[in-house]
């Protein structure tokens, strides 16, 4: 049975990518259309906000407006380029829409940089029309995902179906090409869930070890009074048409998750991080056969009551950063090569407080890590200076609306 999220969070306000090389790229809504606001340097140094969705809803939608959006930026393996993929969904008035563009060199190469996204170019969008079932009167999106693995983009959309006056929640996974005919596009394929009459409360794609190439959603919820922590793949990877099998992970005593965070490994698997009532637990990815249990990184009460959760790999570093109903930012990390070891993690800082929701974007080389924060009508900016403990603080500015 298909089990929403109980309370589907807000489309996000901005996000962050960062390419192995260059500066950082800032995803938002303003006025009505996705924008990239990306760092420059030359001839002076400030930031550039260009658009994205404009053209494109005026030719196919007139009137209509961005009203959410996905990005993801595949990991940085040596033998393949990065890869940066960008979902929209366009209110008309009278439901929603879905485009997708993904596949975008994420470097800016010579023959195409005056064509390339990252340097604000508008990207090539297909249209992704609902074609699954009986079509809705109306087509509510309420959260878009991307997967960042190297070997092939994974689409998921949660939506809200509004047919004769009854409204029924459902989630799909884009299907971008397999069984369909190239010219057919993407179709949507209905991803339910083993979660009984449960509701999901967070939900994240990655990929278990053994997973056969195919991404799947880490989720945790509840089903009654009991909470769950699972995985399970977008298809069946032997036969599609085949029921999909679930891996329940465990938390000790019955823990429910507050937030929970895939970090992609270079061969595509996931470490899965989760906080729970005041302690981080960590599931590798050798680690989440069916009752697999989590490992406890770390207890402090900064912990407590996690509103999100990211996680990300960056040289020989993983950093975990989080945001807790206090409006502070902590930041955890060790080496990769000592992950198991909770010893070997740093101890919780806390480096900022008031804020309203957080875009972490580790530098591609490792060398520092940056954090972008919404605080009230203000974007800040935090790096890590390298080779020590110290943070500098940038206040961007007011342009997020």
């Amino acid at each position: 049975m298909h089990a929403p999220l109980a309370k589907p969070p807000p489309a996000p306000r901005f996000e962050v990518r960062q390419p192995a090389a260059g500066s950082a790229l800032l995803f938002h809504i303003e006025a009505g259309k996705l924008c990239m606001t990306r760092e420059v340097f030359y001839p002076v140094r400030g930031w550039q906000c260009h658009d994205l969705s404009s053209a494109r809803i005026a030719r196919d939608l007139p009137g209509g407006r961005s009203t959410a959006f996905a990005s993801a930026l595949s990991v940085a393996v040596p033998w393949r380029m990065q890869m940066l993929h960008l979902a929209l969904v366009v209110s008309d008035g009278a439901g929603d829409h879905l485009y997708l563009s993904l596949s975008n060199p994420a470097a800016d190469l010579p023959a195409t940089a005056a064509h390339s996204v990252v340097q604000g170019a508008a990207p090539a969008w297909t249209a992704c029309p609902f074609d699954t079932g009986p079509v809705p009167g109306r087509l509510a999106i309420t959260r878009v995902q991307i997967g960042d693995a190297s070997d092939r983009a994974f689409v998921v959309v949660d939506a809200v179906l509004d047919a004769d006056g009854a409204r029924r929640p459902a989630r799909y996974a884009i299907d971008l090409g397999r069984g369909a005919s190239h010219s057919a596009g993407p179709r949507w394929i209905e991803h339910r869930l083993p979660l009984d009459g449960g509701r999901v409360l967070a939900s994240c794609l990655g990929r278990c070890r053994g997973g056969w190439d195919v991404d799947g959603l880490y989720l945790a919820g509840m089903a009654g009074t009991d909470a769950q922590l699972l995985y399970a793949p977008l298809y069946n990877p032997f036969n599609p048409m085949q029921p999909r099998w679930a891996r329940h992970l465990e938390l000790p005593r019955g823990r429910s998750a507050d937030a929970i965070a895939a970090c992609r490994n270079a061969d595509n698997t996931s470490g899965l991080y989760v906080a729970a009532q005041g302690t981080l637990y960590y599931f590798s990815a050798t680690n989440q056969n069916e009752g697999a249990q989590a490992l406890a990184l770390g207890s402090a009460p900064a912990f407590d009551g996690m509103r999100s959760l990211f996680a990300a790999a960056t040289g020989e570093w993983v950093t975990v950063w989080g945001l807790n109903r206090a409006g502070q930012v902590i930041c955890t990390g060790a080496p990769q090569v000592y992950l198991a070891d909770p010893d070997a993690w740093s101890v919780p800082v806390a480096i900022l407080s008031d804020v309203e929701a957080i875009a972490p974007s580790p530098d591609g080389d490792g060398a520092d890590y940056t954090l972008f924060a919404q605080s009230g009508a203000r974007l800040v900016k935090v790096t890590k200076v390298p080779g020590s403990g110290g943070w500098t603080r940038e206040d961007v500015g007011p342009f997020l609306r």
